[in-house]
């Protein structure tokens, strides 16, 4: 018997036969969920963990004096005066007297008792002292370390 649908493999109820060459979806879809998951895990962590959290009070304590020793380089007292405690002054800074460019070498360690902290630090300068080691008092406003005497 011959069949008269003219279907090539007999099939007369109007499917098409599968091809084995077709290509799905579902790869691709998982990729994308994939990457999507992975973009939501970045966003929540960061949300959850602040990079600023990162730091620590030592840290911070580092920076503030570093500021504060580029700013007395530069002779910009707004920013010296912005790290400094009310009670500062300048006639008995560490870096009072020093000559030329001052150097930070190193933090060398820094003790922190509430919103007391000091700092052992290190530094340098062309000058007849050299590098010199002393002890800086800060003290914590507001979040922020502030050099004083």
């Amino acid at each position: 018997m011959s069949d008269s649908s003219g279907s090539p493999n007999g099939a007369g109820d109007g499917d098409d036969p599968v091809d084995p060459r077709r290509v799905t979806a579902t790869p691709f879809i998982a990729a994308v969920a994939s990457v999507v998951v992975i973009l939501l895990i970045i966003v929540v962590s960061g949300w959850l963990s602040p990079a600023e959290e990162n730091v620590t009070q030592a840290d911070r304590i580092s920076r503030t004096v570093a500021d504060f020793i580029q700013a007395h380089n530069n002779n910009d007292t707004d920013l010296q005066e912005s790290l400094t405690c009310s009670s500062w002054s300048d006639g008995r800074s560490v870096l009072s007297g020093r000559e030329g460019e001052i150097t930070l070498q190193q933090v060398e360690s820094s003790e922190i008792n509430g919103d007391r902290g000091r700092a052992v630090v290190r530094i340098s300068a062309d000058d007849a002292e050299g590098e010199t080691t002393d002890t800086w008092q800060l003290t914590r406003v507001d979040g922020d370390w502030l050099i004083c005497d």
